[in-house]
């Protein structure tokens, strides 16, 4: 047990040993790999890739180097933990050597391999220096090199634009061209070879053109020989309609003549009748005013009867509704004077309009009768008495003719406004008294007349006064009451 003792002690020791000197190679492989990464990072970038590649794979190998120590330390834990079975531990131990020979042979292979690429990578490195010289030479034998490329790029660049323009306006001229060709051929016509070297001539818009001038000279110059043959026929034909109309025009004239003072009479009492239309139907638009106008006011009359009567629906006693009542009135005093207004206004003008109606009546009718009347005083024997009537009919239907409807419209400048008319009426009436103080025994009159106006005008200031101050009171007490 003793010398298997020993034999796995030294084995162990062995063991440690190769794997002290393995980690050494490898520290010092990691070292040289640095030296390696870091002379590359100087140098060119094209061998920047190479050496970063070569920089894996040592990492590559380092690892697994490390794996491989890592398995060594688990088969020793193994070996100590199965110290007891000695027949077992010696089989063991010599596995473990073996594959410790075999990771040794992998470590130098590896280590071999390594060295290698370093003086490859030496090489590459020394090419790449080579290569920086030859560079920094050029650059120092051409210091301008930078400014001369990038105009040389410019000048490049703007001969391949020129290039480009040119050869896009040497299609459009080209299709320009092509076109003017067609557009000639179209127009002047061009000659064409077959098999046989026959030249065929094909016609163009000119040739056509030419052609039909000809046909059209040649049928103008017909036309024109029609035209004159047509001219000297309805010439002909044309005195003997004259001749024919002459005769027939001046029979019409007589009867035209004969029939101008029926016409008169028929215009007028046409244009009276149209008048009378027209004011039939403006009297009947006023009368719908009208009506309209009566309604509105019983409807803004009846309001303060409908809130009264909703007042006391709602419970409100009748004394506040009584009280409420003045207020209600003042209330649709703006609602009733504009319809006050419009039907005043419409009822004026209703009587107008009936007016008019009968104006325009009676000179239709006289119109339509002073036909007959003239005819009937024709045929009276006595032909004073005959001249005379004539006369006086026709003066009295001068005189009702140009009389003018516009007389019944009077006072055309004054308002409608019943409010405007109350204030003209006291205006009037102001003047009234003023030229009836003038007069002797009628001042007295005059005075009983103005200080009676001016009661009622002073009772009535007190009424509305009594009313706003009654009003704003009561805004009062309803404002300290929300507010309590």
């Amino acid at each position: 047990m003793g010398i298997f003792d020993w034999g796995k002690t030294e084995q162990i020791k062995y063991l440690d040993d190769e794997r002290s000197k393995t980690w050494d190679r490898l520290v010092k492989l990691e070292s040289f790999v640095k030296e390696l990464q870091n002379e590359i990072r100087k140098k060119a970038s094209d061998s920047e890739k190479e050496a970063a590649n070569s920089s894996k794979k040592a990492a590559e190998y380092k690892n697994k180097s490390e794996l491989r120590l890592e398995e060594a330390k688990d088969i020793v834990n193994k070996i100590n933990s199965e110290y007891s079975s000695s027949v077992q531990t010696k089989d063991n131990i010599l596995d473990i050597k073996i594959s410790i020979d075999n990771l040794r042979d992998e470590i130098t292979a590896t280590f071999n391999s390594l060295v290698e690429i370093a003086s490859e990578y030496k090489e590459k490195i020394n090419l790449v220096d080579s290569k920086l010289s030859e560079f920094e030479n050029f650059y120092s034998k051409y210091p301008d090199i930078d400014e001369n490329l990038e105009e040389i790029s410019d000048f490049i660049k703007k001969v391949e634009e020129n290039v480009e323009k040119s050869n896009v306006s040497l299609i459009a001229l080209n299709k320009r061209k092509k076109e003017i060709d067609d557009i000639y051929r179209e127009i002047f016509g061009y000659q064409q070879t077959d098999e046989d070297n026959e030249t065929t001539k094909v016609e163009g818009l000119k040739d056509e053109l030419e052609k039909s001038y000809q046909k059209i000279s040649l049928d103008i110059k017909e036309t024109f020989d029609k035209i004159n043959q047509i001219n000297s026929s309805y010439e002909s034909k044309y005195t003997d309609f004259e001749n024919g109309h002459k005769s027939k025009y001046e029979k019409i004239n007589k009867e035209i003549d004969s029939l101008l003072p029926r016409a008169l009479t028929a215009g007028l009492s046409a244009a009276f009748s149209s008048k009378r239309q027209d004011e039939i139907q403006e009297s009947q638009n006023l009368q719908d005013n009208f009506t309209k106008g009566i309604y509105i006011l019983i409807g803004v009359s009846l309001l303060p009867v409908a809130v009264s009567i909703w007042s006391l629906f709602k419970g409100i006693s009748l004394e506040e509704v009584i009280l409420r009542l003045p207020r209600l009135v003042l209330a649709i005093v703006p609602m009733y004077v504009p319809a006050l207004w419009f039907t005043y206004s419409a009822s004026k003008k209703l009587n107008l309009s009936k007016r008019l109606i009968e104006e325009y009546t009676h000179k239709e009718v006289l119109s339509k009768t002073y036909e007959g009347l003239s005819n009937q005083i024709a045929s009276i024997v006595d032909k004073e008495q005959s001249e005379e009537l004539k006369f006086r009919l026709l003066s009295s239907f001068l005189q009702i003719s140009s009389e003018n409807p516009g007389k019944l419209i009077s006072n055309y400048n004054s308002s409608d406004h019943p409010i405007m008319e109350a204030l003209e009426q006291s205006y009037k009436f102001q003047i009234a008294i003023d030229k009836l103080e003038g007069i002797p025994g009628m001042g007295k009159i005059a005075a009983m007349f103005e200080s009676q106006s001016k009661k009622n005008i002073d009772a009535k200031a007190a009424k509305i006064e009594d009313g706003f101050e009654s009003k704003k009171k009561e805004e009062e007490t309803s404002i300290d009451g929300e507010d309590t």
